[in-house]
């Protein structure tokens, strides 16, 4: 049997979701620095900073998604004065 979470099908259970996932990367995250400061296991060591490497570039990918997802408004510009020489 499969565990993977259904869809969610209103854009509260999206956000809610979407916020649940980030928030548990996050504290992988941290977990995963703290060990890395306490550990003295050069090979321990080496597991878990490849752990981390992968959790935050998994970070920045959902971080580069949300920002491709929003849109920007549009760029205001004074029309420039032109001056005849």
């Amino acid at each position: 049997m499969d565990h993977l979470q259904p869809p969610a099908r209103t854009l509260l259970g999206s956000l809610l979701s979407s916020f649940s996932r980030s928030r548990r990367l996050e504290d992988r995250i941290r977990k995963l620095c703290a060990q890395a400061k306490t550990t003295t296991d050069p090979d321990e060591l080496s597991i878990i900073l490849d752990q981390l490497r992968t959790a935050l570039h998994d970070h920045v990918e959902r971080l580069r998604s949300q920002a491709a997802m929003r849109s920007l408004p549009p760029e205001r510009r004074h029309p420039r004065l032109r001056t005849n020489l």
